[in-house]
């Protein structure tokens, strides 16, 4: 795909927040290859380790800083907002990272002039899982399942409504991976230890997006004139079952494996007992309560038909190629 700006050759000034985050830093060595001035909103302490290399602007701060927040938007063209937390230790953390933190980026972007894009980068998490055995659309109603999905909900209703103001997009990605994942990584892990774990007593569908993919969506989102005011599904054009992934790590990893089924009481009090490790020892776990039960739904699926219609958006990377390049990736880096 083409973007806009490399074949008028427009140099943009672009606001990132989460750009040492896995989807930012892709996202901001995507724009600098596209010859854009990338500004990174980046914590005091923040690991740079993916972007030791990348030429851009650091704007140090947090997305409570609207001093930060205001250097970063002034005359900036486009603010992509990357930035929140998938792992919190109770709904209010959530919240006010997924919520509030919007609200201050929306907020210093409505302050400033010039910004023709703000696109936030939400969830399928704020859509919820499918219920009717049809891939979600952007029309269907939102029924958010967890304390995540609320407020990745919070945060885009926030953003929409400001449409009348601002030329506003929402992305909504399933799970994201590819080389630098540190989320999906789990899985790959558990295929490499011979084991594919199947989820409670149901076939479970999934939608996913290689990282790559995902970047191309956003930009056609900050280029395309059919994109503001609208919410967008962002995946691979077909959705896989749990089985056929993890059949397709093994193959790319080249070993043998078992399913092994982890029935529901099972993985629920693995999840209570890590978030009680967690509550105790002062960290946020990985596994939880919450993303056990999102486990355990049937499907989380979408349909990227309307963003194949007003973005021209296609996925280019199937799982079985992904997979490859993901684990070649992770034993590089010794991550397998």
């Amino acid at each position: 795909m083409t973007s806009t700006s490399s074949t008028h050759g427009q140099k943009r000034i672009v606001f990132l927040t989460g750009a040492t985050g896995f989807v930012g830093s892709h996202l901001a060595r995507a724009l600098v290859a596209r010859g854009h001035e990338v500004r990174a909103l980046i914590r005091r302490a923040a690991d740079r380790w993916r972007l030791s290399d990348l030429e851009a602007i650091w704007v140090e701060g947090d997305l409570d800083d609207g001093e930060a927040l205001r250097r970063g938007c002034e005359g900036a063209s486009w603010v992509i907002h990357a930035a929140g937390k998938v792992k919190a230790p109770n709904p209010e953390a959530y919240l006010h990272a997924n919520h509030t933190g919007t609200r201050n980026v929306l907020d210093a972007a409505l302050r400033a002039a010039g910004i023709d894009r703000f696109v936030y980068i939400s969830s399928l998490a704020a859509g919820g899982p499918v219920r009717d055995g049809r891939p979600r659309a952007e029309d269907n109603s939102d029924e958010p399942m967890t304390p995540y999905g609320e407020s990745k909900l919070a945060g885009e209703r926030e953003v929409m409504q400001s449409a009348h103001r601002l030329p506003v997009v929402s992305i909504r990605p399933p799970a994201v991976y590819g080389p630098g994942d540190t989320e999906v990584l789990a899985f790959f892990k558990a295929v490499r230890w011979h084991i594919k774990p199947i989820f409670g007593s149901r076939a479970q569908c999934l939608s996913l997006v290689h990282v790559d993919d995902l970047v191309s969506g956003i930009l056609l989102a900050c280029e395309s004139p059919s994109a503001p005011g609208e919410v967008f599904y962002i995946a691979e054009d077909r959705p896989y079952t749990m089985a056929e992934l993890e059949d397709m790590i093994q193959a790319a990893l080249a070993i043998r494996a078992v399913h092994v089924h982890i029935p529901r009481w099972l993985l629920m009090a693995i999840a209570h007992a890590a978030g009680l490790c967690g509550r105790v020892g002062g960290f946020t776990p990985k596994l939880n309560p919450d993303k056990a039960r999102d486990f355990l739904e049937q499907d989380w699926t979408c349909t990227t038909a309307k963003a194949n219609r007003l973005l021209g958006y296609r996925s280019q990377v199937s799982f079985a190629d992904g997979a490859r390049q993901t684990v070649a990736w992770y034993r590089d880096k010794g991550w397998l």
